[in-house]
């Protein structure tokens, strides 16, 4: 999902070539009167931008359509994107392929039996396809468990068993399996070095404070416009901004004695929520920023005036050379910052599924065929031999200035864009180490600060119950687990937003005791059953580090 701003690639000789399949349903496609057929896409990603598809010679989608007979009407809601596909599931007019995250609407399109098992679309309509012969069993394992079947193609396939396939390049990239994490606060180097600090000066969060406090106070400017302290994470801060905070803060999902506990009701995540409020009342950031759209928040960081970023850094089109991460931001009360990661086999950020109404079933078979493999990764990453990479003496493959401009404009180019298809264990395996200095060896560091950071807690998250299928949404407990979602993300902007911190504090107090009453200590009692199975059995546990005194 990362945008590529500069990359080495390795082409390693076991390259897998595109199946036979895409080219026999193109002529497939000719022979029923038409160069190509169009399939309908559906994606709830709303920040997601993908081209105009153009079955032009010398674009990428033109060239996919040229190679495997399929173009793309694609469908991207900005707002209620499962509402809107709940309704086609009950109109029974389901989109030709669907790319969601949401574990709710996988679960219900699981459940309607209207997407095609893979291993059975593939098998009648591709059956030379590389994924019934190289797929990660282990990632197939946790799909099947998750949905009963193997029904979702994973987006950002990373495990024991995909990097055996894709076996990494270098520690570098081992690194980065182990300790990466999208979610960072990261500082302009060049309005660091105007304000007269560096890094070490932003370590504990009352440097921070000072750091964004000295910089509003000294009236910076970059080409006119005003610097800007604080950037959040514009309308989705509640997940990455917050959460961020919540860990760098200390906070846990689990309690004293071992048993699952909301996060939201750790004193910690109460403290993330009152130092935001403190950075939004001392207008270090503006509470404008909880609206913005993301393609705004890149236009902000891509002026340079921004001081600070707490977000998804994955999202922000920065260039990576041109920020720093400090990792963890110490709390004044002396926790310790955790780090929550998934060490399960991945199911995907994003799971592409198939209808079974689906008008184009070779060509679309033909189409996740080509998508997925080396060839296709190759292809639709880094775009042309030649003009958008060459080849150098060693074999690997350097991005030119076109092809980093491509990578960049993914929205007008399609290249870099078709994150259901993101693979880094593939990535990794054909990506040299970086120089030093570089653009990716930035983007590591800063993806890598806080995981890395020696006095940084990581803890095996996949244990906790986290999926659709932890919860059944329709359940009794899935329903009130809902209901207590939906009421807290109301609440986080009225405390937040608060115009004092004692009317933060109260806001919290008034949240907790509605969320008591509202049942949290039942559906954190069933989540906990979950989580003490899980830990039964993987053999493994979450250990409390942050106790509080009572």
């Amino acid at each position: 999902m990362k945008i590529r701003e500069m990359i080495l690639i390795t082409l390693s000789a076991g390259v897998l070539l595109f199946a036979g399949c895409g080219a026999g349903q193109k002529d497939i496609a000719k022979e029923e009167g038409d160069p190509y057929v169009t399939a309908s896409l559906f994606c709830d990603v709303n920040f997601w931008e993908p081209p105009s598809w153009s079955t032009g010679e010398g674009t990428i989608t033109g060239d996919i359509t040229e190679k495997t007979g399929l173009a793309l009407d694609i469908t991207v809601p900005p707002q209620n994107a499962d509402a809107q596909l709940s309704l086609m599931l009950l109109n029974d007019e389901l989109p030709d392929i669907i790319s969601l995250t949401d574990e709710t609407t996988i679960s219900q399109l699981i459940t309607s039996g209207k997407v095609w098992n893979l291993e059975e679309f593939l098998k009648k309509y591709c059956p030379d396809s590389h994924l019934l012969k190289s797929f990660p069993e282990d990632i197939k394992k946790e799909l099947i468990k998750r949905d009963g079947g193997w029904y979702a193609y994973p987006s950002h396939m990373n495990s024991q068993d995909s990097r055996k396939i894709w076996k990494p390049s270098s520690k570098f990239f081992e690194d980065w399996t182990n300790y990466n994490d999208n979610n960072a606060v990261i500082w302009n180097r060049e309005l660091l070095r105007k304000a007269g600090l560096t890094i070490e000066d932003v370590q504990t969060e009352e440097q921070v404070l000072a750091a964004w406090e000295q910089v509003k106070n000294m009236h910076l400017d970059v080409g006119g416009e005003a610097v800007i302290p604080l950037l959040v994470d514009g309308k989705g801060y509640s997940d990455p901004t917050v959460k961020f905070l919540e860990y760098t803060f200390g906070a846990e999902r689990v309690d004293e004695n071992g048993n699952y506990r909301d996060i939201l009701l750790q004193p910690e995540a109460k403290h993330a929520l009152l130092f935001l409020n403190e950075a939004i009342r001392k207008g270090y950031a503006s509470p404008e920023q909880l609206t913005y759209e993301n393609a705004k928040i890149k236009t902000l960081m891509a002026k340079g005036n921004v001081f600070c970023f707490i977000g998804n850094v994955a999202n922000s089109g920065i260039d990576y050379t041109e920020w720093v991460s400090s990792g963890p931001i110490f709390s004044s009360g002396g926790e310790t910052p955790v780090l929550g990661k998934n060490l399960r086999a991945p199911t995907g950020w994003l799971g592409t599924f198939i209808s079974k109404d689906c008008s184009h079933p070779a060509q679309v078979a033909a189409w996740l065929d080509y998508m997925s493999s080396d060839d296709g990764l190759l292809f639709w990453s880094f775009g042309y031999e030649g003009s958008d990479y060459h080849l150098d003496d060693q074999g690997y493959v350097v991005q030119t200035e076109k092809g980093e401009k491509a990578s960049l404009d993914y929205g007008q180019t399609g290249q870099g864009a078709w994150w259901m298809f993101d693979n880094f264990s593939w990535e990794r395996s054909v990506l040299p180490e970086p120089k030093k200095g570089s653009s990716a060896a930035a983007e590591k560091e800063i993806f890598t600060a806080y995981g890395s950071h020696e006095r940084t807690a990581g803890y095996d998250e996949s244990l906790l119950p986290l999926t659709a299928e932890d919860i059944p949404p329709e359940s009794e407990e899935g329903i009130l687990d809902a209901k207590i979602r939906e009421y807290q993300k109301e609440q986080i902007p009225r405390i937040i937003l608060a115009e004092s911190r004692e009317e933060a504090e109260a806001r919290y107090t008034e949240m907790t005791e509605t969320l008591n009453r509202m049942g949290i200590d039942s559906v954190d009692a069933y989540k906990n059953e979950i989580y003490q199975k899980n830990c039964r059995e993987y053999g493994k546990s979450i250990e409390k580090i942050n106790v509080t005194v009572q």
